[in-house]
């Protein structure tokens, strides 16, 4: 998904909580209920690269902060969900951010929000076989989503985990215009897997 730019103003941090506000408030009752259960339903939003402020809150927590390596792969990620500390991290300050009209920030924000709870859902909830056949589900993807993934360059261990957190953000997108069942464009075999793996009832 790429944001489309309006202004040169960089957009304040409040935007986009209240953005993620906004779209927590959106999701289906027992997504929350699910993400609130495996600890999913916190966030916080930072101004500085997604590895450094992963690394921080990590030792902060008393955990081992990351390698070079693994901040570097965060460096230009817009947000995580940490595992371990059980909240989603947005960076507000990114640089394809800023410049955003309101209406392209807020539509841009929500669904990097839902793509992350999708993200801890499919983590916490998706079987070892369902991981393992990652490589085959991305083949039956929608050809714009499957390139997007293999563009990102994620190890095979996370291919499942992408589908199902992108998949769930464009369900959501189109659960605002009020547009509901399988979409036309989405295999069934990965639908059913979003179903499962995150309530989704839309």
């Amino acid at each position: 998904m790429s944001p489309d730019r309006a202004t040169t103003t960089p957009h304040p941090v409040v935007a986009v909580e209240a953005t993620i506000r906004n779209a927590w408030a959106s999701l289906p009752a027992p997504d929350r209920q699910l993400l609130d259960a495996i600890g999913a339903s916190q966030y916080c939003v930072v101004i500085e690269p997604i590895g450094d402020a992963v690394d921080g809150m990590r030792r902060s927590a008393g955990l081992s902060g990351l390698s070079s390596h693994a901040k570097r792969r965060l460096a230009r990620a817009y947000g995580v969900w940490i595992k371990e500390l059980k909240i989603v991290l947005i960076n507000a300050a990114h640089p394809e951010l800023i410049g955003l009209s309101d209406e392209a920030l807020e539509a841009f924000v929500a669904h990097l929000a839902w793509h992350e709870w999708g993200h801890a859902l499919s983590v916490e909830r998706c079987t070892s076989d369902d991981v393992f056949d990652g490589r085959r589900l991305l083949e039956l993807c929608p050809e714009g989503l499957r390139e997007d993934i293999r563009a990102a360059g994620y190890g095979p261990r996370s291919l499942t985990h992408e589908i199902v957190a992108e998949v769930y953000a464009l369900l959501m997108e189109r659960r605002q215009r009020a547009e509901r069942g399988q979409p036309p464009w989405l295999n069934s075999e990965i639908y059913a897997l979003v179903q499962r793996v995150t309530a989704w009832t839309g």
